[in-house]
């Protein structure tokens, strides 16, 4: 996304505008406390009740096209409006809008404009109903930073399906005028005192999952689009935005009851720091926010791994085992750990506040030349990608050679070149032949079975740990043995075949 400067102008008729805005997601214990960050501006905010219609056919066509149709009161004013999807990454939206007067609040397709009826076309006009609403406070701000001006609009309240609720709370800045470098400055400046997340779901997003009865779910990683156009400086700025992406769609899931929202945010963490290896030289990053995803990826690490023994090593091996009350003991030492260990994450994302790392991160990719110097300096983006695989082959060559030989710590260095290697791959997809498909699943099924057998290394040395703190080991003797003897999945009988395999595949790019 490049840098952008905004000049909005409005008729009374109707309004085409390309709109631009950093929507940040907000705890909703926390409004209180922004309404008294901004009144420290000493800015007089204006307060509207809104509630808002959103229209879409049965089979949700409009929200399949990445548009939104909408009827809101403001005020004693009712107004209509078209969003077209535009470009959306850390929370920052680049979206078409078209809005006119809608009397009596009924949906009018003739004041559109003929550019706007043309996204929706007729047999869905004839099919549209409400399918979901809003209704909450927008607490608005208008404020100036140098030659920008934002407003900034606090939103409170409800989405509404039927019997379905969904409590909305959410900041949004609006560029009116400036440079969109400003929305990031005033975020940032934000997110100091208030806990505030890029968040890239829009309120018909969310009002459609709601209406489809679709529940929240962590977010997996998904393709990267990059083209041979790019240079090396925008596909990795490309790539962080999908790490960044997966990551801030699951930072708010990651205190509950589901895991998978845990372990999908420190997969984004992973890829990210795979990402920054594999283009320091061209594209390194700058102290702060290196340091910053050393610190999220060292705390969700931890977290992880007791999430791992008590929610999947312990209850595999507990139908083997016979004393119910030795292993009850056990399992609740183990369960105090885990509580701790979540504890101590809280403790550190409350000390690095991923939600400013993540907006600062953001800024930084949206400079110009981000790469600096060193992305300059690469002749291309494929012969970069190609040099790069080569180099991450010759890794597992290296260090998978004799695999019957390898001991535990060079089998874990074959693990990581593995998993880099299919990290790499995922990210330069798009721009390798239908042939390196094959080579990619080698990466996956070897990855994920060395990642197994990691996790039951890293599963034995917590139970050592509980282990030394308690005065019966037995049941932690026997989960220990268990984990000894062969573990809970061994490695398939097969691995050594199928690592010579990708090692003799060759260079399938």
């Amino acid at each position: 996304m490049r840098p952008i400067k905004c000049d909005k102008t409005m008729t009374e008729s109707a309004r085409a505008d390309r709109e631009t805005e950093l929507k940040l997601a907000l705890p909703p214990d926390a409004a209180d406390t922004f309404v008294r960050r901004m009144a420290a501006w000493r800015q007089t905010p204006t307060r509207q009740h809104l509630v808002t219609r959103y229209y879409d056919t049965p089979a949700f066509d409009l929200a399949a096209a990445g548009v939104a149709v909408r009827v809101r009161r403001v005020g004693r004013r009712w107004v209509q409006t078209l969003k077209t999807e535009g470009d959306r990454a850390g929370g920052l939206s680049l979206r078409g809008e078209y809005e006119t007067p809608a009397p009596g609040g009924r949906l009018d397709w003739a004041r559109f404009p003929d550019v706007a009826r043309a996204r929706v076309p007729e047999p869905w006009r004839a099919r549209l109903g409400v399918v979901f609403e809003t209704d909450f406070v927008r607490t608005a701000w208008r404020l100036r930073r140098g030659d920008a001006t934002i407003e900034v609009a606090l939103d409170v309240g409800e989405i509404r399906a039927g019997a379905r609720r969904l409590p909305l709370s959410e900041v949004e800045l609006e560029l009116e005028r400036g440079d969109v470098d400003a929305l990031y400055a005033l975020a940032i400046q934000l997110a100091e005192d208030v806990d505030l997340v890029p968040d890239d779901a829009s309120k018909a997003e969310r009002g459609t999952r709601l209406a489809q009865g679709l529940a929240d779910a962590p977010r997996r990683a998904g393709p990267v689009a990059l083209d041979r156009g790019m240079d090396v400086g925008e596909a990795f700025a490309a790539i962080c935005r999908a790490c960044l992406g997966q990551l801030q769609a699951n930072l708010h899931g990651i205190g509950g009851e589901d895991p998978e929202f845990l372990h999908q945010a420190r997969v984004a963490l992973r890829q990210l720091r795979a990402a920054r290896r594999l283009f320091a030289a061209a594209c390194p990053l700058p102290a702060s926010l290196d340091e910053g995803l050393d610190r999220l990826a060292g705390a969700l690490g931890t977290a992880r791994d007791w999430d791992v023994l008590c929610l999947q090593v312990l209850p595999a091996i507990a139908p083997h085992y016979p004393e119910a009350a030795r292993w009850a003991r056990l399992t609740a030492a183990a369960g105090r750990e885990r509580q701790a260990a979540r504890a101590a994450m809280q403790a550190t994302l409350s000390q690095v506040r991923p939600g400013r790392w993540l907006l600062a991160f953001h800024r930084w990719l949206a400079q110009p030349g981000c790469g600096g110097e060193g992305a300059a300096a690469v002749s291309g983006l494929v012969p970069f990608v190609r040099a790069a695989l080569a180099r991450g082959l010759r890794r597992i060559r290296r260090r998978g050679e004799h695999w019957k030989t390898l001991t535990a710590p060079q089998r874990h260095a074959l693990r990581i070149a593995i998993k880099r290697q299919r990290y790499a791959m995922g990210f330069f997809r798009s721009l390798l032949p239908r042939s390196c498909a094959a080579t990619i699943e080698g990466l996956a099924e070897l990855q994920d079975a060395l990642g197994r057998a990691n996790d039951e290394r890293v599963a034995a040395r917590l139970l050592a740990g509980l282990a030394a703190a308690d005065d019966d080991v037995h049941a932690t003797g026997f989960a220990a043995g268990w984990l000894a003897r062969g573990g809970i999945e061994p490695l398939p009988r097969n691995i050594e075949k199928q690592l010579k395999n990708l090692m003799k595949s060759g260079e399938c790019w």
